[in-house]
């Protein structure tokens, strides 16, 4: 099976290098998409995904946070400019539309709110994710996020790719210029690996992507010694999502079906991943959404509880229209009424509420492997 589908929601994914602060540009009152009535889903409207509850900051979490990654972790390294087209969509409406705790503006985050770092950083008893990198010259006493949209394992020959390599020479840097102190810092660390697949955009069939993956993997384990030889204590490291139950290939088979095909290739790539970093690694958790991710999309029995919040499973909650339309470009998308009642917000993407269901799934084992006790509910 040729992965051309594949490869162009890549594409759509990729994102510039960083070269400056990004400033968040919401243009809601200037854009008018065409909205999609879900009438099933009960009247229109935004609306507030779950009323979070936010840890006290006075019992904030002696763990600090590094998020190393792309899309999926991403709360506002990608750059911002305008210019830069789809790749920047991240920072104009509708994405943020649901984010409460930021006003509902977009904030950089590929997502209608919180993104899975969010998340993870709530588990550890933070209010949301560490700041970006590109937003502070300090290190918050939550951590940083270095991931980027875009980001790849492997360099490329394609100018313009961030790799997390460079995001974990960021961090390097960051302790040459004594900026991050290793020892008060790196104490009960936590590091967060959130991958989502953009090298194999370089992949035109089946073979070539089956070649790629080993390398792939080899980078993302030697990431992981990285972190681990600077000091981090704990890694977690996602499992690749289902490709095939992605909104862009469901669209084929009009959001009723996930592609096989597609599915058995990210599963090719979690096999080696685990052989790499499976149980044997010590400090290091491989956090398996591509098990929840098709729990919640394309449940084995009928009447899942984990599916059942979900009306819509595999149609995205913001559509581009056209061949050249995508969500967040003026008048070239549509916009469902309920996002908390649809698993992807756009093309790839879970919505807010898609992965606040991902994370609460995966909170108890994540609690376990850190060594928390108090459950943060989100």
């Amino acid at each position: 099976m040729k992965l051309i589908s594949f490869l162009l929601l890549i594409a759509l994914n990729v994102a510039q290098v960083v070269q400056s602060r990004p400033v968040a540009n919401n243009t809601e009152a200037a854009v008018h998409p065409q909205r999609r009535h879900d009438h099933d889903h009960g009247h229109g409207g935004h609306h507030d995904h779950g009323g979070h509850h936010h840890p006290d900051n006075k019992k904030r979490s002696a763990h600090k946070l590094f998020v190393f990654g792309d899309e999926l972790a991403d709360n506002g390294n990608v750059d911002s400019d305008p210019a830069l087209g789809s790749s920047s969509r991240e920072w104009r409406y509708p994405y943020g539309m649901s984010d409460t705790l930021h006003r509902r503006k977009s904030t950089g985050r590929a997502s209608d709110g919180l993104v899975q770092s969010d998340f993870l950083a709530m588990i550890m008893g933070h209010r949301e994710s560490p700041p970006a990198y590109n937003s502070d010259d300090t290190v918050d006493p939550s951590g940083m996020n270095f991931a980027v949209a875009g980001a790849r394992a492997l360099d490329s020959a394609s100018a313009g790719f961030v790799t997390l390599r460079k995001q974990v020479q960021q961090l390097r840097d960051l302790v040459r210029d004594g900026v991050v102190d290793e020892d008060r810092d790196f104490k009960d660390s936590v590091a967060l690996v959130a991958y989502s697949g953009n090298d194999y955009a370089d992949a035109d069939d089946d073979d070539a992507f089956a070649a790629m993956i080993p390398k792939v993997v080899d980078e993302l384990a030697s990431v992981v010694s990285d972190l681990q030889d600077m000091g981090v204590s704990k890694v977690l490291v996602n499992t690749l999502q289902p490709f095939g139950c992605s909104a862009w290939q469901a669209k084929r088979r009009n959001y009723e079906s996930c592609n096989d095909a597609g599915n058995a290739m990210s599963d090719k790539h979690n096999t080696e991943l685990r052989e790499r970093l499976g149980d044997g690694e010590e400090d290091v958790m491989l956090l398996d959404v591509n098990s929840v991710f098709m729990d919640m999309v394309a449940p084995r029995q009928e009447g899942s509880t984990l599916a059942a919040q979900f009306t819509e499973r595999l149609r995205p909650c913001c559509e581009g229209v056209g061949d050249d339309g995508y969500c967040g470009l003026d008048q070239q998308f549509t916009l469902c009424d309920r996002p908390d009642k649809y698993f992807y917000w756009d093309d790839f993407n879970p919505t807010h509420a898609g992965w606040r269901a991902v994370m609460r799934i995966l909170q108890g084992p994540i609690m376990a492997f850190l060594g928390i006790s108090s459950l943060n509910h989100f």
